[in-house]
């Protein structure tokens, strides 16, 4: 079973670690991390070597913007990343999504994959 775990900051790959071990360990699952947002910025860290820190076997990375200085940054942001997670999602295809968090940028990654699913 193919599934996609969707993490767009360290706040929400803590809370999924667990999980992701289990889905790593388990040969019925095949695991891929989809890296995204703050994990991506120099100026957040750069988190995505946290994650590949744990060796999970694929990881995608999206480029999504990060200036969200105002709500016109952050509707624009929204509109940008769903376009991106649009191409993302007619490539790869996955049998379950795994998601969480409040935040704008999930947001428009899963409602992009609503007509691929």
């Amino acid at each position: 079973m193919k599934i996609a775990v969707l993490t767009s900051s360290r706040a929400d790959f803590g809370i999924y670690l667990p999980l992701l071990k289990m889905l790593q360990s388990d040969p019925f699952f095949q695991l891929e991390v989809i890296a995204f947002g703050t994990h991506l910025s120099l100026d957040h860290g750069l988190t995505i070597q946290e994650i590949e820190g744990y060796n999970f076997k694929i990881i995608h990375q999206v480029e999504t913007p990060l200036i969200n200085h105002n709500a016109l940054d952050i509707a624009k942001n929204i509109g940008e990343t769903t376009t991106l997670f649009a191409d993302f999602w007619s490539k790869n295809k996955f049998d379950y999504i795994v998601a969480l968090g409040d935040r704008y940028e999930m947001f428009a990654a899963v409602t992009a994959s609503t007509p691929f699913v």
